[in-house]
């Protein structure tokens, strides 16, 4: 299963514009059924994002619940600059496009993401 999910982010990768891709650093921390179901299971991350680096827009088959452990500041799609602060939860529904962020800044952003997807379906699809 752990293989399944590494070939899908590495299909995403894989799709970002060229320089994009060390500028992104996930690493799954672990990986487990949810308990009362045959498909579905949590996902734990570490996101660490460099100052430019891209998070294309994408949606997962499950609710993704992330914390900012290490903030700053995202430009939006349209150019306006939004501040992530440390600590800021996010949340967004099985289905539900998000992402198409750049870091801003000097740092990179760390998000520490939890998701509850189902296992039978790409963990991740981009939406771009």
């Amino acid at each position: 299963m752990r293989r399944f999910g590494t070939l899908a982010v590495l299909a995403v990768m894989l799709a970002l514009p060229a320089g994009a891709q060390e500028l992104i650093e996930r690493t799954e921390l672990s990986r487990s059924a949810l308990s009362g179901s045959e498909v579905m299971e949590v996902v734990v991350a570490k996101l660490v994002v460099q100052p430019g680096g891209y998070i294309p827009k994408h949606t997962h088959p499950g609710d993704e619940n992330s914390v900012v452990a290490v903030g700053g500041q995202m430009i939006l799609p349209d150019g306006r600059e939004v501040p992530f602060a440390d600590d800021m939860p996010l949340h967004f529904a099985e289905g539900e496009v998000h992402g198409g962020l750049t870091v801003a800044g000097d740092h990179p952003v760390v998000i520490y993401t939890t998701h509850i997807v189902d296992k039978t379906k790409p963990f991740q699809v981009l939406a771009e």
